[in-house]
């Protein structure tokens, strides 16, 4: 009887490691396939707007939750390019540095990127005809993509920001003194997100792609394009984590409140 109940007890604790292992995988793969749904975001438009360009996480943080995406770092010092896991700043005179993991971001949308549809656009002549022509790729306008576009392009135009000071402006003025740049007949990678507009005090809504070049030596924020043809990869997403900026100046600004100017 002794022998019996200790077998009984042997046998259970086998079945119960045993559930407990497949538990453990089916969360891992539930979170191998979560990570491909969800965008991560840092900060939010309407710090942007007040002009909380404090750090928020840095290169290094930010690769946790993404390979692929856009953003500004602090300061506003240039615009992040993130592609195949390495970062670069589109700087404020049109070029392109890498940037270290210890580099600080203040705001940004990123995603490990996977491809849910991969297509082709042809004979785009505009920002505006390019945007229109994918939205009417999309199953749902309502929820959040992200974008890899690779073309040799005919005509590119990008934008830069230059570093601020403290006390930060607005966004509005820090736009008014970009840097904006012209190339033509070069190859190179659209790399950004589409979020639906009701989260527009969220993030910016709409279309927000950022432009390098195949040699990684020019890119910025595009304003407008030209192609012939172009490869079109969309990634699906439902998911957004927002990480917002803990910094002490940030904490002082109710972002409820519109900005206005002082």
């Amino acid at each position: 009887m002794q022998i019996s109940l200790k077998r009984s007890k042997a046998v259970v604790a086998r079945i119960f490691l045993s559930v407990l292992l497949i538990a453990t995988c089916l969360v891992g793969f539930a979170l191998a396939a979560d990570k491909y749904d969800v965008v991560y975001q840092i900060s939010s438009l309407a710090g942007l707007e007040h002009g909380v360009f404090f750090p928020t996480t840095t290169v290094g943080e930010l690769k946790k939750h993404g390979d692929f995406g856009v953003g500004a770092f602090e300061h506003m010092d240039g615009e992040l390019i993130l592609i195949n896991g390495k970062a670069y700043n589109g700087m404020y005179d049109g070029s392109v540095v890498l940037m270290d993991d210890k580099a600080p971001i203040t705001y940004g949308a990123v995603s490990f990127f996977k491809a849910s549809k991969t297509t082709t656009l042809n004979n785009i002549n505009s920002y505006e005809e390019m945007m229109k022509s994918i939205d009417a790729l999309l199953p749902n306008i309502n929820n959040f993509y992200a974008f890899k576009i690779n073309a040799k392009f005919s005509y590119v135009k990008y934008r830069s920001t230059d570093k601020q000071d403290q006390p930060y402006p607005p966004l509005s003025q820090v736009i008014a003194t970009q840097s904006i740049f012209e190339v033509k007949d070069v190859k190179g990678t659209f790399v950004g997100v589409r979020l639906p507009h009701f989260i527009k005090n969220v993030y910016a809504p709409g279309y927000h792609l950022h432009f390098i070049t195949d040699d990684k030596k020019q890119g910025g924020h595009i304003l407008e394009v030209k192609f012939d043809e172009a490869k079109v990869q969309i990634q699906y997403l439902s998911q957004m984590l927002i990480k917002m900026p803990t910094n002490e100046g940030a904490k002082k600004i109710d972002l409820a409140v519109p900005y206005q100017k002082k």
